[in-house]
């Protein structure tokens, strides 16, 4: 048996990949309901919508990479230990 190391990525980098090739053809800037919109319009599965729901709703997003790496940014901030999400409190 042997292991295909091309279908071995995790949930979380398919679904940017996924965002990343609906959002290919899409014109930015854009705002996060905007692009919430465009998927709908795409029939992009839920998990991306539910992905995209999780940014600013104030933010303008520049690109399909600008939209990708704010999910991975706040991912990174909600996976920190001991359930701290990095935020400050002023």
């Amino acid at each position: 048996m042997s292991i295909d190391h091309h279908t071995t990525r995790s949930g979380f980098e398919t679904d940017l990949a996924d965002l990343r090739a609906a959002l290919s053809r899409m014109t930015f800037p854009a705002l996060q309901d905007e692009v919430l919109a465009a998927l709908v319009a795409r029939r992009a599965p839920m998990r991306l919508l539910w992905r995209v729901g999780s940014l600013s709703p104030t933010r303008l997003y520049r690109s399909p990479d600008e939209v990708c790496a704010d999910i991975a940014r706040l991912r990174a901030g909600a996976q920190r230990p001991n359930g701290s999400t990095g935020g400050s409190s002023a």
